[in-house]
């Protein structure tokens, strides 16, 4: 294919560090899918000093005439800074920071491109899910029948559906040209939440925004921590959407949805894994942060105070079952959805 774009459509950003092993399966799932000549995707790599072989990684894909852009800094900037200069350096309309741990499946490019020529879109969520070893044989089982996409015109019904996977960099495409020009993304740094500057810039300047119903992303579990969870998604996430509230006019409304979505699922999930030794996250006080800002949810007292205060194995038990529950009732909504689409269908077709 051969196809002479001013700029490319979308670029794939990789920031790394020290992660050859992981960026080398990444690599080869995006390489893999790619054209050559097809100059509708730029691949870009910013390694922030690595000290393992991660150059080796990068320069054989180079080598074997992989378009590849590789920015390798003088020294480790730090992750905030290296998503950032991801960002700013895409030369890409819509731009993807994607994990190195994380993995575009098969036929995921072309999907992605095919949606992003249809219309001019603000944010692109793909559906995504999590593996610990073995993302082929951990792909959640029951849904393969879901196909397509579904396109959201109002912003309230677009974050009920997504509402925290916004945090999740590797799922979320961009449309670097909605971002506000005199937004300073430079002021969301050390957050560890700097991509939601030009994640919120985008959606909230859109009219039309896409949800992915398929799997398109397989995300690498338990593979990032030392930060302060409760900190970063409780404190900085709510300075992140002040800003947007006071500066930018926003209606706070968006942002309790997400608040909802946080104490509903994510917090208990994530608290209960910390106290479990799941994940790895800096020690904290969990009420003592999470008190000050969601005391007057219902949400923050029925479903995150006890898995802060309940003993963490029964906190554990309780949640897995609140979980399964969820799990059979997104399924059934699922289901519901597919009917309906072929019942749509079969009308067309008639």
């Amino acid at each position: 294919m051969d196809i002479k774009l001013d700029k490319p459509l979308l670029t794939i950003a990789i920031p790394t560090y020290n992660r050859a092993s992981y960026l080398d399966i990444c690599l080869s799932h995006i390489c893999g899918q790619l054209e050559k000549g097809d100059e509708r995707v730029e691949v870009l790599i910013s390694d922030n000093d690595s000290t393992d072989n991660t150059s080796e990684v990068i320069n054989n894909y180079i080598h074997n005439s992989y378009a590849i852009n590789y920015v390798r800094n003088r020294e480790d900037i730090g992750a905030d800074r290296n998503f950032l200069q991801c960002f700013n350096s895409a030369t890409g309309k819509y731009v993807l920071i994607l994990g190195d741990d994380d993995i575009l499946l098969d036929g995921a490019v072309g999907k992605i491109l095919d949606i992003l020529e249809k219309d001019n879109y603000g944010v692109v969520n793909l559906r995504s899910y999590g593996f610990v070893n073995d993302f082929i044989s951990e792909r959640p089982k029951g849904c393969g029948y879901l196909k397509g996409y579904d396109e959201y015109n109002d912003l309230d019904s677009f974050l009920i559906k997504v509402n925290y996977f916004l945090t999740f960099v590797s799922v979320n495409v961009i449309n670097k040209s909605l971002v506000n020009d005199n937004l300073n993304l430079e002021r969301f740094l050390e957050t560890n939440l700097v991509h939601l500057g030009w994640t919120f810039s985008a959606l909230f300047n859109s009219n039309k925004n896409i949800y992915v119903k398929e799997y398109l992303v397989a995300a690498k579990l338990y593979n990032s921590g030392g930060y302060r969870l409760c900190h970063v998604f409780g404190v900085n996430n709510n300075k992140i959407f002040d800003i947007f509230v006071s500066e930018y006019q926003i209606n706070k409304k968006f942002f309790e949805i997400i608040n909802k979505k946080m104490l509903l699922s994510f917090f208990p999930a994530n608290i209960i894994r910390s106290r479990m030794n799941i994940i790895s996250v800096k020690d904290e006080k969990p009420y003592n942060i999470l008190f000050p800002l969601y005391k007057r949810y219902l949400y923050f007292w029925v479903f995150t105070f006890p898995a802060i205060v309940l003993p963490k194995r029964m906190a554990f038990f309780l949640f897995s079952i609140v979980d399964v529950l969820r799990k059979l009732l997104q399924f059934f909504l699922s289901l519901v959805d597919y009917m309906r689409a072929k019942l749509f269908m079969a009308k067309v077709i008639k």
